[in-house]
């Protein structure tokens, strides 16, 4: 007999050590907080950080190794290094994107009320060495030498910083959540002179903003920014243009 409750409580699900653990080091990896080429402590050292059995965190990385994120190298300078999150891109098809379109979408209507608000916060809250460390990630990704995967990078650390100068912890776990969610549909976006002059210009201006400390310029910035990039998204990967 199925009882019937009026309160809507989740299921009780088990979720393997390994994949607490995998889905740390990937969320790290995805944010661009580990870089290509930074090699990943060692599995004693990864046991202590997250009191768990060797056995336990070796689970964790072969499922990485898996995704193409991470692969382990012998000889002298051997371990655990980080891949290109962008060089390994292919390993999500377009297919993939297609499939989850709806879910993503969920996720770009959520970072379209969440990141122009934290914006609107930080024009009056951020500090003087917050607008610094933005203004040296537009710097740059205008830099010739920029690589697709350090624009990336450049990229999430201008979107979190922004976050977490809104002064709302809830805020800037939101955005950390959110780009997580969007980061690999991000990394197979194009990226030549273009993609990169118009997303400096848009950073510029919403950094322009801040310095201002307009508020409501911030914000709608921002919104224009996330709706053009789930636009490009949907161009480029959904419907095939």
């Amino acid at each position: 007999m199925s009882i019937q409750s009026p309160w809507s409580f989740e299921k009780v699900s088990t979720k393997k050590v390994s994949e607490f653990i995998r889905e740390q080091l990937e969320e790290a990896i995805i944010l661009k907080e580990l870089m290509s080429e930074d090699q990943l402590p060692s599995e004693r050292e990864l046991s202590q950080i997250f009191n768990a059995s060797r056995i336990t965190v070796r689970e964790a990385l072969a499922s990485l190794e898996s995704k193409g994120l991470i692969e382990k190298r012998v000889g002298a300078k051997g371990g655990t290094f980080v891949l290109p999150v962008t060089a390994n891109s292919h390993k999500r098809t377009r297919e993939e994107i297609k499939r989850d379109w709806e879910q993503m979408l969920k996720v770009f209507e959520y970072r379209s009320i969440v990141e122009p608000e934290s914006a609107f916060l930080a024009a009056e809250r951020i500090t003087a060495g917050e607008l610094e460390l933005l203004q040296s990630y537009v710097d740059q990704s205008m830099e010739p030498e920029c690589t697709r995967e350090w624009f990336r990078a450049l990229d999430v650390k201008f979107h979190l910083t922004i976050a977490k100068a809104s002064g709302n912890p809830y805020c800037e776990a939101a955005v950390r959540k959110i780009r997580t969610k969007i980061n690999p549909a991000l990394d197979l976006m194009p990226y030549d002179e273009n993609v990169r002059s118009v997303n400096c210009d848009v950073h510029m201006e919403i950094l322009e903003a801040l310095k201002a400390r307009d508020r409501n310029k911030s914000r709608d910035v921002m919104k224009r920014h996330v709706s053009f990039a789930a636009e490009a998204i949907y161009s480029r990967l959904v419907a095939g243009d």
